[in-house]
């Protein structure tokens, strides 16, 4: 079950990122005219294309680093620097991402806020399982400093 399990979060991932990449790529056909809830939103268009861009580029580099975790889960290594290191990069690029989804809340998509409420929420809740795999790392690395 447990090979199972991984091999299902690898398929997330990587399904994930296919998604991310054909949005990166679909986004100027679909147009600002389409999503926004806004009048006049065409005119302020490289706005929301900027932002997007980089929220899309940001949730790309968190589903590398979600990646790697898994890799390194697989290899059993849980409790070690480079897994905090990778909750950590995703935990900031989902604040980041949530931050960035704000003005677009304002400016042109009203779904934006809600986008950006579940970032931010995900970034906080990332925050404090790499502050407590560091510190089981931390106990783990004594145990075996004493033995």
């Amino acid at each position: 079950m447990k090979r199972f399990s991984l091999i299902l979060s690898y398929a997330f991932c990587v399904v994930g990122f296919l998604i991310m990449l054909g949005m990166s790529i679909a986004f100027p056909f679909i147009g600002v005219g389409r999503v926004a809830t806004v009048p006049h939103a065409e005119q302020h268009a490289w706005i929301s294309f900027a932002l997007s861009y980089v929220i899309i580029a940001l949730v790309l580099a968190s589903d590398v680093c979600l990646f790697l975790l898994l890799d390194s889960i697989r290899r059993s290594v849980f409790f070690a620097e480079r897994s905090v290191n990778l909750l950590r990069n995703i935990s900031w690029a989902s604040i980041l991402s949530g931050l960035l989804a704000v003005p677009l809340f304002f400016l042109f998509i009203r779904e934006a806020l809600f986008i950006s409420f579940v970032a931010l929420f995900l970034g906080a809740v990332l925050r404090v399982v790499s502050d407590v795999i560091r510190k089981a790392n931390e106990i783990k690395e004594e145990n075996d400093a004493t033995i």
